[in-house]
């Protein structure tokens, strides 16, 4: 006679991840750093910086010297040259490899991210108008606007002139509960009004860690 088994005999039972090791996470944080950078010194990163970052990622109060807000973006600003650029397409690729490689982080909506300059997408307005900009504003889409403030302004498509970053900030605010934006830039939180006027300005504290960049340039010695 045949036995019965009985029912969920011949399934094992679901085994929690691995245990995360951050310190050799942090490491891996420093050689994207690298990859983008093969000079890159990490003796001339400001820590608090680099460590608050790193608990963005991974939503871990423990490493977040600056107190960022995990669920808003980064605006990172300073002077040209300290490397703003360099550490948010680090960041990205270091952000990719997380989700991809560690289960308990694929749901995170943050981790992904286009990255495009502000100049691209005041062209994209100038070359096709509107309607190429919506995909930018997507509420699944995390954007990251490099060199935020050094685009042509205002864009013009066949005439009609548009301040293209206001446009796009507008229309990202309403979705910032489900998807980011990152910015760098060598404006500070004051010189966004002039520019992109006091609406933009007011909503961006809603939407960004502002995180400041100082020191001399990384470009006088690589």
């Amino acid at each position: 006679m045949n036995q019965i088994r009985s029912r969920g005999q011949n399934f094992t039972q679901p085994t929690s991840p691995p245990p995360i090791n951050f310190k050799a996470e942090k490491q891996r944080l420093i050689a994207s750093f690298v990859k983008v950078e093969p000079r890159f010194d990490i003796n001339k990163v400001d820590r608090n910086v680099l460590n608050s970052l790193f608990a963005w990622v991974w939503r871990k109060d423990e490493f977040n010297v600056l107190n960022l807000d995990f669920d808003k973006g980064l605006f990172l600003y300073g002077p040209l040259g300290l490397g703003k650029s360099m550490t948010m397409l680090a960041l990205r690729q270091y952000m990719n490899w997380v989700k991809y490689h560690y289960e308990q982080k694929r749901d995170d909506y943050r981790l992904q991210a286009w990255m495009k300059s502000a100049s691209v997408l005041a062209n994209l307005y100038a070359v096709d108008g509107q309607p190429k900009l919506i995909q930018y504003a997507d509420p699944e889409v995390n954007l990251v606007i490099d060199e935020f403030g050094r685009e042509p302004c205002p864009a013009k498509y066949f005439g009609t002139e548009m301040n293209v970053l206001q446009f796009l900030l507008q229309l990202r605010y309403d979705h910032r509960r489900s998807s980011v934006t990152h910015i760098t830039t060598n404006m500070k939180l004051a010189d966004i009004a002039p520019k992109y006027g006091a609406y933009v300005a007011d909503r961006c504290l809603e939407m960004f860690n502002f995180i400041e960049f100082k020191g001399e340039s990384f470009r006088s010695s690589l």
